[in-house]
């Protein structure tokens, strides 16, 4: 019997996509990455602008590992060695997940205030950095600090609005969660495509409008009294999503000269429709 699309991919409801309060084995394999990949970054004293001998630089890393050892640890100094690989071994054991983010944390930080090895944490910053977006993990190192970018209220309103929103509109939701969600990378465009879709076939559903300007017009003569900036809000969301320069609902003609959503627009704009469907549908009650 064939698999699922869900199973396919992976996944069965937002808080599986935009993955938080937990780290992934693949998450986790990505973080080990990233320090692997940091000797690479050490050997070629990556944005350094000037030369430092290889094993000076290594010799520092190393003693990043003896402080965490002695300091995150809290371990005896007398029993570090320095092939224990402290850093990876600590990611790749059972420790809570936010114990991890600790380490990794503390890491940058050791790092950056390091005279020798400050000038390649960038680098390695920005490669964390690009292996969470690409893992939908919902944490960033921002000023080498790791922050939320995803908060739990985004996530609980697009399961609130797939779990009570009608099929239809269910419909257009999940899809617009699997194109953000796509391997290996996410069809933005027709996501955020989905997600308006999912408001314009709700109000439509309500009045029978051809589109969402006029559906958002028929539901306050209906006595559905939406305040004035919020319908603009909704109707200009609605003429970016009809813009030809986006891709969203007119192919793209020229790869050159034209902006393509990315993930933020799409998460941005499933939020936010299922945000105002949720609350259409109180309204409506």
């Amino acid at each position: 019997m064939k698999k699922l699309f869900s199973e396919r991919y992976g996944y069965t409801k937002p808080s599986d996509v935009i993955i938080r309060e937990q780290i992934t084995p693949e998450i986790q394999n990505a973080i080990c990455s990233c320090f692997d990949n940091f000797d690479e970054i050490l050997r070629h004293n990556a944005g350094n602008g000037r030369y430092i001998p290889y094993d000076d630089c290594r010799r520092e890393y190393i003693e990043m590992e003896r402080y965490l050892w002695r300091y995150f640890l809290n371990k005896r100094e007398g029993d570090y060695n320095r092939y224990d690989e402290v850093l990876t071994r600590f990611l790749m054991g059972a420790s809570i997940w936010y114990r991890k983010l600790d380490l990794l944390e503390m890491s940058i930080k050791y790092l950056r205030h390091n005279e020798i090895t400050k000038y390649m944490v960038n680098v390695f910053v920005s490669n964390l950095n690009s292996e969470f977006e690409r893992l939908h993990f919902a944490y960033r190192i921002i000023n080498d600090e790791i922050v939320e970018i995803n908060s739990a209220e985004e996530v609980q309103s697009i399961e609130t609005a797939l779990k009570e929103a009608p099929s239809n509109i269910r419909t257009h939701l999940s899809r617009a969660l699997e194109l953000y969600a796509q391997r290996p990378n996410g069809d933005f465009s027709n996501s955020i495509k989905e997600s308006i879709s999912a408001v314009e076939a709700y109000c439509r559903e309500k009045t029978g409008a051809n589109d969402l300007g006029d559906a958002l017009k028929n539901l306050e003569k209906k006595g559905l009294v939406i305040p004035v900036v919020l319908k603009q809000a909704f109707e200009k969301l609605y003429a970016y999503t009809n813009q030809p320069t986006t891709g969203i609902r007119h192919a793209l003609m020229d790869a050159t000269g034209t902006y393509t959503p990315q993930a933020e627009e799409a998460m941005f704009m499933l939020v936010s429709c299922s945000t105002f469907i949720n609350y259409l549908n109180r309204k409506v009650q």
